[in-house]
């Protein structure tokens, strides 16, 4: 679709600092250590630029704790990492399914792109 870029780079990380100011960041490969590459790539670029409005990561709760210590190793602040999401997508949808996921996180990055409604709209 129009405005959609898929990257492909070797390592993948090398990608972040070229991607366009206002990017959403979907981290989903198949190897955990990419993965937290990735991130750290993306909190490194948000620690200097600041503009990336959405960092998900694929994964449970679990890899996120193990995330989260890993990139305090690496020197990110709790307030950095609050800036990724993981688990991706809407919470309360049922299903591990890949497409169960795929239409929950299109939905929350839905709700990135739009103003929140006002109360009573």
């Amino acid at each position: 679709p129009e405005g959609v870029v898929c990257e492909h780079s070797e390592p993948v990380q090398l990608a972040v600092p070229r991607l366009a100011p206002g990017s959403r960041v979907l981290i989903m490969s198949f190897s955990h250590a990419e993965d937290l590459d990735v991130v750290a790539a993306c909190l490194r670029r948000q620690r200097e630029q600041g503009d990336l409005p959405f960092i998900g990561l694929i994964g449970s709760q679990t890899k996120w704790a193990t995330f989260s210590n890993r990139l305090h190793g690496r020197g990110f602040a709790p307030e950095e990492l609050a800036q990724v999401t993981c688990p991706i997508g809407i919470p309360g949808i049922g299903g591990k399914e890949p497409e169960v996921i795929a239409v929950a996180v299109a939905a929350q990055l839905l709700q990135t792109l739009q103003p929140a409604p006002k109360a009573g709209e």
